[in-house]
């Protein structure tokens, strides 16, 4: 007995040691597949209807910011981000970052420097890290320079499958052209015509207001400080019109941004759908080889009508962000996708300073969210405040928010005065709610009187809040979408949606459409446009 006990002794001894063993070769292994990399489902090359929840969801790292290599939040655009533009791209909207001071109380000034040595430290590091990711191969964009082509590939043609998979999209899109729901340059025209019913909408919209004296000019309205651009003009990125056209086709079914073509691995366009969290997105490529990653505003437009339940989510989203101080999830998926995108793009010889972001409403918002993690440039197109925080608010970065007067979208934020109180505090270039990047105001200045009256009965018994909820959202359908902002911006919009929606309003800015995103900041400045964030 007592050898026998002492021999069950041993084997539980042995059981124990083998336990703790493959214990401790799991967390080994475990631990080296997390500093290795990320997993090989890189993006979603699904049709432009297909899903890409299960990539996301099957990624740790979707869901929060991009890690270096030594496992490190990049936090909110800064560091080793910041670092990583200034040095891959010298010649760039975002080689602005270290070039921004206040020049009075209401004015800033972003003048030409060289790099802080802040910079330059911050991108030795980076380089530093660089390094230790080629040798730990681990898949972050960073890493991605021993194999990848000097030169840009032009984006394949569709496959035939993809083809086919498109085709009852633009099927669609054509009846819709045919019944004036959509245009496009190329596309066929309607006979019909909207617009007479538009123009009295709007006719009696207006009456009514000014019965009301909501477009009375307010006494104590403030005004936004003013910012002075003094940066270099000579940054190639898509223009202002691209830009537009990107984030216009996101609410066109079978929509093809005008001269653009869909950026494709073995012939699939790389789409992201996100049927949950509201996420949508694109990825185009212009003739000068840059890509734009396009992100979905509410309820997609006509696209409504191949996927409708995405817009539940993407309002969810919409309430999440003004009515908290959290991040939703569709941001941190758009995030998620711009670093498969990026993954694929290096495979084809684009590098960081090739990819830019850009987004209408909800779109604008997703995109301003990735510029401020990764650093990219972009623009956004009536996009509202956002609830991560940075110093200095993205007023030096590459990316601009391009925002009509009279757009309550515009003015869910803090740095635009407009829907206090219903908003939290106004704070000129701040606030809990600001802008990510330079603003540019378009349109007509007037036409925020009524939003600002109308706010001001907010909170006043029901009758005030009646008014105020009215008149928001008839300011909405009146500002808001997107063919008001390529008539102020002189674009011919290629495609857009309802184009007859909207009361066009304030002066059309010449040329504006053909101006690469530093000319546009000289432009706003020059006429004395560009808001500080």
């Amino acid at each position: 007995m007592t050898v026998q006990t002492q021999r069950r002794a041993s084997q539980r001894k042995r059981t124990a040691s083998r336990c703790a063993l493959a214990t401790l070769a799991v967390g080994i292994g475990l631990g080296i597949g997390t500093i290795s990399g990320q997993p090989a489902a890189w993006a979603d090359t699904g049709h432009a209807e297909s899903s890409s929840a299960a990539a996301s969801s099957s990624q740790s790292h979707a869901s929060g910011p991009r890690k270096a290599a030594d496992g490190r939040d990049i936090h909110r655009g800064s560091g080793l981000a910041t670092a990583r533009r200034s040095t891959i791209r010298p010649d760039s909207t975002a080689s602005q970052r270290n070039s921004t001071r206040p020049a009075s109380a209401s004015a800033v000034t972003i003048p030409i420097g060289a790099p802080t040595p802040d910079a330059e430290a911050s991108a030795t590091s980076t380089r530093a890290v660089a390094t230790t990711a080629r040798k730990t191969t681990t898949s972050a964009a960073l890493a991605v320079t021993v194999t990848e082509p000097t030169t840009p590939v032009p984006p394949a043609p569709l496959s035939p499958i993809a083809k086919l998979i498109a085709l009852p999209g633009h099927i669609v899109n054509t009846m819709l052209q045919a019944l004036d729901m959509t245009t496009a340059v190329s596309g066929p025209q309607s006979p019909l015509d909207f617009n007479p019913i538009d123009d009295l909408f709007f006719a009696v919209f207006r009456r009514i207001e000014h019965a009301v004296g909501l477009d009375a000019t307010p006494t104590t309205q403030p005004i936004p400080p003013t910012m002075t651009y003094t940066g270099p003009t000579t940054a190639l990125t898509p223009t202002v019109a691209q830009f537009l056209n990107a984030a216009a086709a996101e609410y066109v079914l079978g929509g093809v941004p005008g001269g653009l073509r869909p950026f494709t691995v073995n012939g699939v366009p790389v789409t992201s759908t996100n049927i949950l969290s509201g996420e949508r997105a694109q990825v185009w490529v212009t003739p000068q080889n840059q890509i734009i990653i396009a992100y979905q505003g509410t309820t997609g437009g006509t696209n409504l009508l191949f996927n409708p339940l995405i817009a539940i989510s993407q309002i969810i989203t919409d309430l999440q962000i003004i009515y908290t101080d959290t991040t939703p999830q569709a941001f941190t998926d758009a995030l998620a996708f711009e670093q498969r995108v990026q993954d694929a793009a290096a495979l084809q010889g684009y590098s960081t300073s090739d990819i830019f972001v850009t987004g209408h409403s909800l779109g604008g918002w997703e995109a301003e969210y990735v510029a401020q993690q990764t650093g990219l440039g972009g623009i956004g197109f009536e996009s509202p405040g956002i609830n991560t925080i940075v110093a200095g608010n993205g007023a030096d970065s590459g990316f601009v928010n391009i925002e009509t007067y009279g757009d309550p979208a515009a003015y869910f934020s803090t740095d635009l005065p407009g829907l206090q109180p219903f908003m939290p505090s106004y704070v000129p270039a701040g606030g809990s709610k600001p802008h990510y990047g330079s603003i540019v105001m378009i349109g007509d200045p007037n036409a925020v009187a009524p939003l600002f009256n109308a706010s001001a009965l907010y909170g006043y018994g029901p009758i005030g809040d009646l008014i105020f909820m009215v008149d928001t959202l008839g300011n909405f359908f009146e500002h808001h979408l997107p063919g008001m902002q390529a008539y102020n911006l002189d674009v011919d919009p290629d495609p857009t949606v309802v184009p007859w929606l909207g009361l066009p309003m304030g002066p059309v800015e010449t040329g504006y459409g053909a101006l690469t995103i530093s000319q546009l900041l000289q432009a706003a400045s020059d006429a004395g446009q560009l808001i500080a964030p």
